[in-house]
This record gives C-alpha cells, sequence and structure tokens, in this order.
C-alpha cells in the first residue's frame, strides 16, 4: 500500500469519527443548554432562589456548540458553499470556477491554521485563570478553537482528496 493511500485512508477515517463525535457534542450541548436554561428559570420564578451558575455555563455551550456547529457546516458543503458564493462562481466560466473553488479552498486552510495557532495561544494563556460561576479553567472555554481548527483542516483536506 502506497503512503498516500494510507494518508487517504486515515483522513476518510479521521473524518467520519471527527463527524460522529461533532453531531454527538453538537447534540448534548444544546440539550444541556435547554436544561441549564429551563432549570435557572424554574429555580428563580417558581422557588425564588436562583441557581447563580446557570447563565454561566449555557454561555460556555453555546460558544461550544457555534464552534462545532461551523466546524460541521465545513464538512458538508464545498470551500464555496457560502449561497452568495455560490452564485457568483456559478455565473464564471469553467476555468474560471475551478480557479474559484481552489482559492476559497485555500483561504479556508489557511483561516483554520490560523484560528488553530490563535486558539492554541489563547488556550495556553487562559488555562490559569478561573470562571467567575462555575470556578472552571477559563482554558476549557477556549480549547473548542483549536478543535474547530482541527476538525475544518480534516474535513477541507478530504475535500480535496475527493476532488
Amino acid at each position: 500500500m502506497k503512503p498516500v493511500d494510507i494518508f487517504q485512508f486515515v483522513m476518510k477515517r479521521g473524518d467520519s469519527w471527527l463527524s460522529t463525535i461533532g453531531r454527538m457534542i453538537g447534540i448534548l450541548c444544546t440539550v444541556s443548554i435547554i436544561l441549564t436554561l429551563s432549570a435557572g428559570v424554574i429555580s428563580r420564578y417558581v422557588f425564588n432562589q436562583p441557581f447563580f451558575w446557570t447563565d454561566e455555563f449555557a454561555r460556555i455551550l453555546l460558544i461550544w456548540s457555534i464552534f462545532i456547529g461551523a466546524a460541521m457546516g465545513f464538512r458538508k458543503g464545498t470551500s464555496t458553499a457560502h449561497i452568495g458564493m455560490d452564485y457568483f462562481v456559478s455565473l464564471l466560466p469553467q476555468k474560471a470556477k475551478k480557479v474559484a473553488v481552489r482559492f476559497g479552498w485555500l483561504v479556508n486552510m489557511l483561516f483554520c491554521v490560523l484560528i488553530l495557532m490563535i486558539g492554541t495561544i489563547f488556550f495556553i494563556q487562559t488555562i490559569s485563570f478561573r470562571t467567575a460561576a462555575l470556578d472552571i479553567s477559563k482554558g476549557f472555554i477556549y480549547v473548542c478553537l483549536p478543535i474547530f481548527g482541527i476538525m475544518t483542516l480534516v474535513f477541507l483536506i478530504n475535500q480535496f482528496l475527493d476532488r
């Protein structure tokens, strides 16, 4: 088996694995946000004893669901999946379409590498800081940035390999 074939196999498996994990995290975050905010409302208005941690916890879950959902969005479409870009790209001649799609893919790759680097720096810088209500590391919030970068890079590399 050639090294290229092994790389493609590993990337396909990684794509499948990350997609499954991403869906599970997305579902878990959404359900947790609903339950947390419901518990906060019930504790505040029914028992007149508000839980102090519900808003912060829901905010962290929302941040995670946004970045995991954005990464999952990169898996489904092409590098020009945005409706505005797709419309303008469809107006181009065939050769220009190929150039535009490759350029879009390259810009997305560079963006993901940048997010991966910046997210890693934020994670390292904030790991020793604590949140106010939950008293957990703020690094837990920022670790979703490198995770987003890795997931999206794997999805984009698979799109490139499929072409």
